[in-house]
């Protein structure tokens, strides 16, 4: 399948861009969407400041209706600046609120009017509401972004929707790569100003081999940390083992390790494994929500202390004491995660899966971004942040995937 390219306008977002957050890759797609497949759309989404630019580009294309805000991810610069520009921005109380307000925002949408409605979200939260979004016919789908969205959507389905994920998209995976760097950045700005304390030396355990979890363990091992590594995949093990950090079983890992980074997107340390943290140890989380940990359980059965929503302390019945950072949601969120140029590319491949909604192409029920969108964006992105690439318009790469046969063995 060939997407096509053809301008049919030329869109621009109205001023500078904000906070630093320029998007000259996206503001180059908003113009490849036909005027007959503009419906209006709800965001979902994680509103730091440097989102507000993809709000109103989104907007100049798909009219925003609502911006449903994660609450652990808010901005609360971004939240009064989208709210000064007439934006309807819902901001929840909690994880579980926001579950409810996803499906309360959209459905009154649906029955202000009957134009057509796409929703791009992160993190699965209409999962268990499609079967009552299907029954208005100008629904249009779901758009997601992250694996633990993903996962949540495979669990629940089949959904009478389509539900059009690019959470497994080579393009994502440039992402997660990164996001190492971010959460280190956050963590180890916490043990300074908090713990007075430095990564170098420090005994780290990564839970999770995954994307995430290898870009951790990296972040780490760059800081002079002492990494090692476990993960309920024996074949992720046997990786993390030939790419020099030690896997460990996590009942051996946890007493040794002073700090612990879950990455597996799930929960990662359950009440049975409890015990066997070490006393003093700093808990973080880099995946979506709060999930890594078993959070409820530990306050059942510990003391907490809650010296502010950055570092709660658990005291275990045998006196031990652990803490866990941001109450268990991901730390890089705490200092902007992804900036730069890697966030216009994300914000690309979410704006075309919105496109291919629009447009009705996308099928009912849960499926991936398609490969011509991430050839898109790749286009896309090196045209604008690549002044080489930019330069050299007879290079193969602008006929690619077409310039793959340049290659093949003459028959």
């Amino acid at each position: 399948m060939r997407l096509s390219m053809i301008r049919f306008d030329t869109v621009r977002v109205a001023g500078a861009p904000k906070f630093g957050a320029e998007l000259p890759a996206l503001t180059g797609l908003l113009g490849t969407v036909a005027p007959t497949d503009r419906p209006r759309s709800v965001l979902i989404t994680h509103l730091l400041d440097t989102a507000i630019a993809y709000v109103e580009a989104v907007h100049s294309v798909f009219p925003v209706a609502r911006v449903v805000a994660i609450p652990y991810s808010a901005s609360s610069s971004a939240v009064q600046t989208l709210r000064a520009k007439g934006f309807n921005v819902i901001l929840p109380a909690s994880i579980p609120d926001t579950f409810v307000q996803s499906e309360t925002q959209v459905i009154e949408v649906l029955k202000e009017a009957s134009t057509p409605l796409i929703v791009q979200e992160v993190g699965g939260y209409l999962a268990h509401a499609s079967a009552r979004l299907a029954a208005f016919q100008h629904f249009l789908g779901v758009v997601e972004d992250t694996n633990n969205g993903h996962w949540l959507y495979e669990s629940t389905g089949p959904h009478p929707i389509p539900v059009l994920s690019m959470a497994q998209s080579p393009l994502k995976a440039v992402e997660d790569s990164i996001i190492g760097d971010a959460v280190l950045f956050s963590i180890e700005r916490i043990l300074r100003e908090e713990f007075a304390a430095i990564c170098q030396g420090l005994r780290s355990a990564v839970i999770g081999f995954g994307k995430i979890g290898r870009s951790t363990a990296v972040a780490l091992k760059g800081r002079e940390s002492v990494v090692s590594i476990y993960d309920i995949n024996p074949a992720k093990d046997m990786s993390a083992k030939v790419e020099g950090f030690f896997p460990r079983p996590l009942h051996d890992l946890l007493p040794e390790s002073e700090l612990v980074v879950g990455c597996t997107g799930q929960t990662s340390i359950r009440l049975t494994d409890m015990p066997f943290i070490k006393d003093g140890a700093i808990l973080a989380s880099a995946t979506s929500k709060a999930v890594e940990f078993a959070l409820t359980d530990f306050e059942r059965e510990c003391s907490v202390e809650k010296f502010s929503d950055l570092i709660w302390r658990f005291t275990q019945p045998s006196g031990k004491r652990f803490y866990v950072l941001l109450q268990g949601t991901p730390v890089n969120f705490r200092d902007g995660s992804i900036l730069g140029t890697i966030l216009d590319m994300i914000y690309c491949e979410l704006f075309l899966c919105m496109r291919e909604l629009a447009a009705k192409r996308a099928p009912i029920g849960l499926s991936k971004s398609p490969p011509p969108i991430q050839d898109e964006v790749g286009k896309a992105w090196l045209r604008s942040h690549s002044d080489d690439f930019s330069r050299a318009l007879g290079d193969k790469i602008w006929d690619y995937p077409e310039s793959l046969k340049l290659g093949l063995p003459k028959p």
